[in-house]
């Protein structure tokens, strides 16, 4: 940690402008202090070697030569565990859902404000996770895993083509929808409908709140 109490970060982005700007950004929110800039994945990951690890990691993905899934790859392969908060302006949600599988702690676009940047690095600092759709926090690698009798209610609101869905949805190949209506045997608007009674039933918006949903209840074991 950098400056006494000051939390240290890195930014890695191909863009010297936003880097200038993110930094001075960041270093008004609180009580931070970025310690260094890389402009591509390679670089950064080679300062691992030297350098003591920074307290956040704030990512791009689009990076030349080498995109932020594939750094979080790396850091994965050499078990490096920083704290990474996805800032970019790529919304896919395949890729979201990715990079939260591969660790990430939170996800932000380029034209969020200065107060969802702030309220982001606190909630990744105070509490593991951030995302804006509900409390992911929760889904902390350390956290107690969700109640039997929660998990149970939940399952029990699931019909067994729609825990099948599921089962596919969270799966490591990441499946798109039409892949899973062709896994199941059914026409894509069936899996439309076992997707919008889902969303129905517990709340959810979209394909990553989904995944999230089910990280957050430890699901998968049980589908």
């Amino acid at each position: 940690m950098a400056n006494g109490n000051k939390k240290s970060i890195v930014l890695v982005d191909d863009h010297v402008i936003i880097r200038n700007g993110l930094k001075e950004l960041i270093e008004k929110l609180g009580d931070y202090q970025v310690k260094g800039q890389f402009d591509s994945g390679p670089l950064f990951l080679h300062s691992l070697a030297d350098a003591t690890p920074p307290d956040l990691l704030v990512l791009d993905i689009s990076l030349p030569g080498m995109n932020g899934d594939a750094v979080l790859e790396a850091m994965n392969e050499k078990q490096v565990k920083i704290p990474t908060l996805v800032l970019t302006l790529n919304d896919e949600d395949e890729m979201v859902i990715r990079m939260f599988r591969l660790g990430a702690r939170g996800y932000l676009k380029k034209n969020c404000t200065a107060t969802t940047l702030k309220e982001a690095l606190q909630s990744i600092f105070d509490h593991g996770y951030y995302h804006n759709e509900f409390l992911t926090y929760s889904l902390q690698t350390n956290a107690a895993p969700a109640r039997k009798n929660e998990r149970e209610l939940i399952l029990e609101q699931l019909t067994t083509r729609e825990k099948e869905f599921l089962k596919l949805v969270c799966d490591e190949k990441e499946y798109t929808y039409e892949q899973i209506a062709d896994k199941m045997g059914v026409q894509p608007r069936t899996v439309d409908g076992y997707r919008e009674a889902i969303f129905s039933k517990f709340g959810i918006k979209s394909k990553t709140g989904l995944v999230l949903f089910i990280l957050k209840h430890k699901l998968a074991d049980y589908l």
